[in-house]
């Protein structure tokens, strides 16, 4: 005889799924995770990216955070805050793996990330993307980002050509 499929509704399925602070010994799934979002969606295999190589030097400060979001202890997601002065916040590494895409993780992900930013003190927050990432684009409008022309100075370019600035 064989099983029966047991169907897991979305919002089953939501439940079981964490939002953490980042902790080291998720350093390498972390990683690897990120990179194969990038790689596997999108073609961008380079593996010279050196705030994944130190996610707790990079992203964990006074003011800056990094999250991950498990499923019985799979990293199926990653947001971070990094400060960079003056108020300002840059959005960072926000992934979801495709399953969890529609079923609101993202959305819980962005919450945790730009309510940290509030209660550090932030006024703005500011994101660059490609415009290969047309889900995320979409995404940042319908959560309040307003494209915007370039990214202030002082924020780093990290070569994307797409950017959004959201008012806290």
């Amino acid at each position: 005889m064989g099983r029966a499929q047991v169907e897991v509704r979305p919002e089953e399925r939501m439940r079981a799924v964490g939002i953490i602070r980042y902790e080291g010994q998720y350093a390498l799934a972390t990683r690897e995770f990120v990179l194969s979002v990038l790689g596997g969606e999108f073609g961008w295999w380079d593996t010279n990216r050196p705030d994944l190589d130190d996610i707790g030097g990079f992203y964990l400060g006074e003011k800056s955070g990094f999250w991950i979001a498990l499923e019985d202890g799979k990293v199926v997601g990653t947001i971070a805050i990094k400060d960079y002065g003056k108020g300002r916040a840059y959005l960072k590494r926000m992934y979801v793996a495709k399953e969890f895409r529609g079923t609101g993780l993202a959305r819980r992900m962005l919450d945790t990330a730009l309510s940290y930013a509030r209660g550090k003190g932030f006024r703005e927050v500011f994101l660059a993307t490609v415009d290969e990432m047309a889900a995320a684009k979409k995404f940042y409008s319908k959560n309040g980002f307003g494209r915007i022309s370039k990214l202030p100075e002082g924020l780093p370019d990290f070569g994307d050509n797409v950017f959004y600035r959201l008012a806290l």
